[in-house]
């Protein structure tokens, strides 16, 4: 394949903003890196084939102090390369992108449909916004930037050839498919709260439904609506957890915890369960299950040399035993990865999960 180096012809410099964030492991968080104070270091990020953290915090914590949760960011050239390979726009074609950013991948598109085409990105940080929208009129693009919850899309520019969106999705919004021309394509990072996540293509059928099968892993950050959030239960509070064991072996335990196991297609099969996992010490990890709306939390101990190993529960939800059982279907069906999954959205916005290979074929309908 084409390096990406060729397959991008605008370059990001353009985009990628003054100040950027690094992760500080000796704070535990992130903290700003400027083009003013040390061009070197910025540029090095620039040129890389990797992220680049652009806010954090939402905006509100300022360069000099320490950012605690990542809140936008410049993707890996390969990855951008790669999604807009996938998306397949065309010269004249009007495409809708959700997540502005900096604005690099609406240029990016821009050259891809040429001046007979559109480009309608939206982005649901107004200082975001204002900033993309700016880089992009330096560099020559016009396309119509939106401050706008982009879940929604974007109704008075539709219909669309082709959505493609930065930013990933438990579910596909049915207002992506409703504003999707039928034989139109909508490309989106998609994953469960648990395991995050997959490139999906889906093709808009004449109907009103959708069809598009798992691709490449990519981890991407979630729409804002759709973050996740973990429970950090007291030691009180822990002390009074259902306390088991659990049989599971090392190889299960990586089986539950990586994307080309099982870890996708039990994510799928137990929503609204968020995976956390912290190397206490070279031989304790601790596997952690967050439920923050039912108040439910699992934590499994890893400690080498010890087994079976420790289990505690809280909360109305035993999402430990929701884990493990979801863990024993996905054996029983042969131990199937993502690769052999379908998503389908139906005429009426409900979504199926398919996992078909050979003789098997099971479906089951995907939490929203």
């Amino acid at each position: 394949m084409t390096h990406w180096r060729e397959r991008l012809p605008v370059s990001r410099d353009q985009f990628v903003p003054p100040v950027v964030w690094v992760d500080d492991p000796a704070t535990g968080g992130y903290v700003s890196v400027s083009r003013e104070d040390d061009e070197p270091a910025w540029r090095k990020m620039v040129d890389a084939d990797e992220a680049i953290i652009t806010q954090v915090d939402d905006g509100k914590t300022p360069p000099g102090s320490v950012g605690q949760q990542i809140s936008s960011s410049c993707s890996a050239p390969s990855i951008v390369a790669d999604m807009l390979d996938a998306l397949d726009a065309r010269p004249g074609h009007a495409v809708l992108e959700i997540g502005t950013g900096t604005g690099w991948n609406a240029a990016l598109l821009c050259e891809r449909v040429g001046e007979t085409g559109s480009v309608t990105t939206v982005e649901v940080d107004a200082a975001l916004t204002t900033a993309a929208r700016a880089a992009l009129h330096g560099a020559g693009y016009g396309p119509h930037v939106v401050t706008a919850d982009g879940t929604e899309g974007y109704r008075p520019g539709a219909p669309y050839d082709r959505v493609i969106a930065t930013a990933s999705v438990r579910a596909i919004p049915r207002a992506w498919i409703a504003q999707t021309r039928p034989g139109g394509a909508i490309v989106a990072p998609w994953g469960s709260d648990y395991c995050n996540g997959t490139l999906l293509r889906l093709d808009v059928r004449h109907n009103g439904s959708a069809v598009g099968r798992c691709g490449a892993h990519i981890g991407f950050m979630r729409v804002r609506s759709a973050r996740r959030y973990y429970m950090n239960p007291s030691a009180d509070e822990q002390a009074t957890a259902d306390t088991t064991t659990t049989t599971l072996t090392a190889r299960d335990m990586m089986d539950l915890t990586e994307y080309g196991r099982a870890a996708f297609v039990v994510g799928l099969r137990v929503p609204r369960c968020y995976l956390t996992m912290d190397d206490l010490d070279d031989d304790h990890r601790r596997i952690e299950l967050h439920d923050v709306e039912s108040g439910s939390w699992a934590a499994v101990d890893l400690v080498r040399g010890e087994h079976p190993w420790t289990v505690r529960q809280l909360g109305p939800r035993r999402l430990w035993d929701e884990v493990s059982e979801a863990h024993a279907w996905w054996v029983s069906t042969g131990r199937l990865g993502p690769d052999h999954l379908t998503l389908t959205v139906d005429p009426d916005g409900i979504q199926w999960a398919t996992l078909s290979a050979g003789g098997l074929t099971t479906a089951w309908q995907v939490a929203v």
